[in-house]
């Protein structure tokens, strides 16, 4: 197939790899002639032996037979030694699909920096890009250009001319996509990721001593789109910290089974709202029923979270229990640990109550994510004789008529025979996402399960003593 042949193809290959739901972020014929394959990238994502023949499928349909599919993982987009050795991995110069054309960007960057770096290599500290700012830098050797406290205004003049034409010729097809220049000395206190092989700082040489303190490796994901690369990476100050709530966002869950032999039902809606960029506040409300006795609860937490790493909040929740007039009141702390397709969940604090007494709690769950739409979560809670374990599953099968419908199974058992199997639905409102992100993304971790059972457990502790009759 000619390049002729291969333009014109271009919009069927597009339009074929669109129609996939996958995070495609670029395609592009391999170098060679005849026997060139169509190199398709594709960032990290599950179920690869699947997606790889719906991919292989859809172009063969089309007629492209030679096709390789090449899947990058977080670490290869995210934090890439420079950005020509990351350019390298998507093969040859004709890319027939670039839906955010971040490939040519990056491309042209790169092709930008040999000329520089041709015209004036001896006074170059190093070339670099501030995703974030889309600011490309020229870092200059001052000892080069300076001669006895006097800078040579004549040949940075010069150096800055080369840069401008060099940027001109690689954008030279869309101008409006090339980034600021800045050329200067050193290296500025901003984010930066090499966009040469040759200007990768190394820690060992002199040159780079004095600018350590200065450089911090940085996620190139803003360079591809976050939707199709994932969340940057946060730096260290947080400015890139993806927000705490991605959006205003409601989830409401009903369930029924049994709880000690007992009919029971559970209902429980929760609203999660942004306050600010890395902050957020949840209020919610349940109500929890056995036989023919009810819980009502309600609670609310704030809490500060990086999607990629960590939740810490505060909480506080009340419930109210109709047959013996039962009242507990909890606040405490929360934290939540995210590392890949683990969660860690933990709790802590202290519960008043006149009739039930006032005690520590505490409580922890590991949660594993086998696919990024099935959880299973275990763990226990922990209390002044009222211990209880529990095991639960959650799946979000994402159907297209209703993306937010999960189905959901727990079971519970505790001290004194206490025993609960309880199944359900819960309904996510808000932007389509995967379980795992709905989690870590939108709403924390409930703090009324553990207030319903502690309550509930108490009140059959009083019904074994006192029957159905409250005591006088």
């Amino acid at each position: 197939m000619d390049r002729i042949e291969r333009r014109l193809d271009a919009e069927r290959i597009a339009s074929s790899l669109r129609a996939i739901a996958a995070p495609i972020f670029a395609a592009a014929w391999s170098s060679g002639s005849d026997d060139a394959a169509l190199l398709v990238h594709v960032a990290a994502a599950p179920r690869r032996a699947q997606l790889r023949l719906q991919i292989r499928d859809a172009l063969s349909a089309i007629g492209i037979e030679r096709i390789r599919v090449r899947f990058h993982n977080a670490a290869q987009l995210h934090a890439p030694r420079s950005l020509e050795r990351l350019v390298a991995r998507f093969g040859g110069e004709d890319v027939v699909y670039d839906p955010t054309e971040a490939v040519g960007r990056a491309k042209a960057l790169v092709n930008a920096s040999r000329a520089v770096r041709g015209s004036v290599s001896n006074k170059l500290f190093g070339l670099y890009y501030a995703p974030r700012l889309r600011t490309f830098y020229v870092a200059l050797k001052a000892a080069n250009l300076v001669s006895r406290e006097k800078i040579k205004i004549a040949e940075l003049a010069s150096i800055e001319c080369a840069v401008v034409e060099a940027m001109k010729a690689a954008f030279a097809p869309k101008l409006e996509d090339c980034p600021a220049v800045r050329v200067g000395f050193g290296l500025p206190q901003a984010n930066l990721v090499a966009v040469d092989r040759r200007s990768v700082i190394r820690w060992t040489t002199h040159l780079a001593a004095a600018a350590k303190r200065y450089w911090k490796p940085i996620t190139v994901a803003a360079l591809f789109g976050l939707g199709m690369t994932g969340t940057a990476a946060a730096d260290g100050d947080g400015s890139e910290r993806a927000p705490a709530v991605s959006q205003t966002n409601l989830k409401i869950s009903g369930s029924g089974g049994q709880t000690n032999d007992e009919s029971s039902w559970s209902v429980n809606a929760g609203l999660t709202v942004p306050v600010g960029k890395f902050t957020g506040v949840q209020l919610e409300a349940g109500g929890l029923g056995v036989d023919d006795d009810s819980i009502f609860a309600a609670g609310a937490h704030i809490f500060t979270r990086d999607p990629d790493k960590y939740l810490l909040g505060l909480f506080a929740s009340y419930a109210k229990e109709d047959q013996f007039d039962l009242e507990a009141e909890q606040v405490g702390a929360e934290a939540e640990l995210y590392m890949a397709q683990v969660s860690l969940l933990a709790k802590a604090g202290y519960q008043f109550s006149d009739k039930i007494g006032d005690s520590a709690f505490g409580g922890i769950d590991l949660r594993w994510y086998a696919t990024d739409n099935f959880a299973i979560t275990a763990g226990g809670s922990f209390q002044q004789d009222q211990n209880q374990g529990h095991l639960s599953a959650e799946f979000l099968p994402g159907l297209s008529a209703l993306p937010g419908l999960a189905f959901n199974v727990q079971g519970v058992i505790g001290d004194d025979d206490y025993h609960s199997v309880m199944g359900g639905i819960t309904y996510y409102f808000g932007s389509n996402a995967s379980l795992k992100d709905r989690h870590r993304r939108q709403d924390p971790e409930s703090s009324l399960l553990n207030l319903f059972h502690s309550v509930e457990q108490e009140r059959e502790r009083m019904a074994a003593i006192y029957g159905t009759t409250p005591p006088q």
